[in-house]
């Protein structure tokens, strides 16, 4: 429900034509006497035309209070009712005439602003000037205050800075317990001048690693009316980046923070891909993406058939083709590696499930040696004549989460065949930036009797979290959690 400019009272059904109660009642009751002084139980129904939607408007005849002034709309009895907003029955203010003069540019940065504004009485529909009245006077990046003079004109200076999103000027008359606020807008056609964004050499071509941050640095210049050229103003906002819009300095230098994920051109230019002081110019980045892959959820276990490998293989940007990991092994896990096995890991699934025999005693790893324009990966090496070591939980949360809030990295760490709880044990706790290809060392715990871990961090940027057990007593294998990726917003 809502009072319309003219007085008259809507109340709009729900989508599906319902929620307005049958015999419907509206109260309005005066805000500084807290009496009721006026009921509205008259509407007429307003319905789609085509009859095609079945929701529908009731609208009352336009109400006039015996005074102004602010009144509450109910519902209901005097003792128990609803509120349903405002009824405002106070002179209202009308803005007209708003005039800004045109041909600023960014070497004319000044204009004038100038507007007619009147009041109208609800109950006569009387108008008249407002003298003498302060008025705030805005654009987009500034705001200043001007007076109206005995005719309820007025007529002012107003500077831009050169570098809003658009030039529109605003006249608002504030608020008052008499009176209610209006306001009125023009726009003062601004005269853009032809620029041109100049890409430092390292930002004119790069290379990077598949979802990496990448900085494109460079100079945006613009063609004074004299013909010589200059910055563009301080301030001026570039096309959004990792961080928002970045801003000029004053010698019109920027710099933008992009995450690497295609390869081809990629543009800078002014925020929104305008600006009305600016003619359109863009500069071209030409980006090399290396792609990157990592094993995931890698579990080593050793039976009757042999060694078996199983887990995933990341590949980033994704490839439908598939690809050759080779499963190798070691006497003393450091030196004299030698491939003893060659499978096939189909990228668009990324799961795998190998066994080959094994030695009694020795050491394991699994290597994918990827292409020319690709980085490799290799997994830990593990020892295969210990008891099997395995989170069988994982989890960092709870999300969302934002900046600086804190959340918990939780799990549970089993061993041995069968399985049971492996208590009084250190895991330790890594980060991934998004971005990166290192995990950084956070923490870490000692689990429970029954296995279990937590431990409190304060978010601090999006990224993936796992959970590392190293061996301690020689007699175990290491292990590691699955990622959690968790997403962090500024």
């Amino acid at each position: 429900m809502y009072a319309k400019q003219d007085g008259s009272l809507s109340v709009h059904s729900a989508q599906d034509g319902t929620g307005v109660p049958e015999g419907l009642v509206v109260h309005l009751r005066d805000k500084k006497t807290g009496l009721r002084v006026a009921s509205v139980d008259t509407f007429r129904k307003v319905t789609d035309p085509d009859g095609v939607f079945p929701d529908f408007q009731l609208v009352s005849e336009p109400l006039k209070p015996a005074d102004l002034g602010m009144y509450t709309l109910e519902l209901g009895s005097a003792a128990e009712p609803v509120v349903c907003g405002d009824f405002d029955y106070r002179l209202r203010s009308v803005v007209g005439n708003v005039d800004a003069a045109d041909g600023v540019s960014l070497d004319k940065l000044g204009t004038t602003v100038s507007a007619d504004v009147t009041t109208l009485d609800p109950r006569t529909g009387a108008t008249a000037p407002l003298k003498n009245t302060k008025v705030l006077i805005s654009g987009d990046r500034t705001s200043q205050e001007a007076t109206t003079d005995a005719r309820g004109h007025v007529s002012a200076p107003f500077t831009f800075q050169g570098t809003e999103d658009h030039t529109d000027v605003r006249v608002d008359v504030p608020e008052t317990p008499d009176l209610s606020p209006g306001s009125g807008s023009e726009t003062a056609r601004a005269v853009r001048q032809k620029a041109e964004i100049v890409l430092d050499p390292e930002s004119r071509k790069i290379k990077a690693r598949y979802g990496a941050t990448t900085t494109i640095t460079g100079q945006a210049l613009r063609t004074a009316a004299d013909g010589t050229q200059k910055p563009v103003p301080e301030g001026t906002p570039m096309l959004a980046d990792l961080t928002g819009e970045p801003k000029t300095t004053a010698d019109g230098r920027f710099e933008r923070q992009l995450t690497t994920v295609h390869r081809g051109p990629v543009k800078t230019t002014w925020a929104g891909g305008r600006s009305p002081w600016l003619r359109y110019v863009s500069a071209a980045t030409k980006v090399e993406v290396v792609e990157v892959s990592y094993f995931t959820d890698v579990k080593t276990t050793i039976g009757a058939d042999g060694v078996t490998f199983g887990g995933g293989l990341a590949h980033k940007p994704l490839s439908p083709a598939p690809t050759l990991v080779e499963v190798q092994y070691s006497a003393d896990g450091k030196t004299d590696w030698k491939t003893r096995d060659v499978f096939t890991v189909d990228l668009v699934s990324a799961r795998f499930e190998q066994t080959l025999p094994g030695e009694a005693d020795g050491y394991w790893r699994l290597r994918y040696a990827a292409a020319a324009r690709m980085q490799g990966s290799v997994t830990e090496p593990v020892r295969l004549t210990r008891t099997a070591t395995e989170f069988t939980k994982f989890n960092a949360g709870p999300e969302p989460l934002r900046e600086g809030e804190t959340f918990s990295v939780k799990g549970t760490l089993r061993h041995g065949t069968p399985e049971e709880a492996y208590g009084g044990q250190l895991v330790l706790f890594y980060f991934q930036p998004a971005g990166s290809q290192e995990y950084v060392y956070k923490g870490h715990s000692v689990t429970t009797d029954d296995g279990a871990f937590s431990h409190a961090f304060t978010a601090e940027g999006t990224g993936a979290w796992i959970a590392r057990y190293r061996d301690a007593d020689g007699k175990h294998f290491d292990a590691e959690s699955r990622r959690d990726d968790v997403t962090v917003k500024p």
